[in-house]
């Protein structure tokens, strides 16, 4: 027990704390939230909970390690597919359609962002890319599913 915190504990809730700040579109609050949850897991690899909240963190994680620990990032997309191959399975109860297993962490990530109506440009600062990127990814994503509007994408999402 690190001072008297339950450690596991506390990276669950910090998980489920940026969620509810990202909704808000309080980014930055998100990032420092997932950034301290990360640092209590990361010694131990505890990466579990990052792993099951990956797609609901939306880009989060991206933005705290994808660049600054690309070992890591990867074992957390390896973990994230994995994991995910099983549920995307279950359907989307919104839509009652199977939940999308062909895009990639990142770009369910920004699937899920373009789902809550942000823009390209809210998306581009909240995962730190540029705005062309952003439009490369959705592009891609719209090719992906098979689809030619943005709004769509809500049907292969679990949100």
């Amino acid at each position: 027990m690190a001072d008297g915190v339950h450690p596991i504990s506390m990276i669950y809730l910090g998980c489920v704390q940026a969620m509810c700040q990202i909704n808000l579109k309080e980014q930055e609050e998100a990032i420092q939230t997932v950034s301290q949850a990360w640092e209590r897991a990361r010694a131990d690899k505890f990466m579990e909970p990052f792993i099951e909240y990956h797609g609901l963190l939306q880009g989060t994680m991206e933005v705290c390690i994808r660049k600054k620990e690309p070992e890591m990032y990867k074992k957390l997309v390896d973990g994230v597919l994995a994991f995910s191959r099983g549920w995307m399975k279950i359907h989307n109860p919104k839509t009652q359609k199977a939940v999308t297993d062909l895009l990639s962490p990142l770009e369910y990530s920004i699937a899920m962002l373009a789902c809550r109506d942000w823009t390209n440009q809210e998306i581009a600062e909240h995962l730190g890319l540029s705005v062309n990127t952003v439009k490369h990814y959705v592009s891609g994503i719209l090719e992906k599913l098979q689809i030619d509007k943005r709004d769509k994408i809500k049907e292969f999402v679990n949100q």
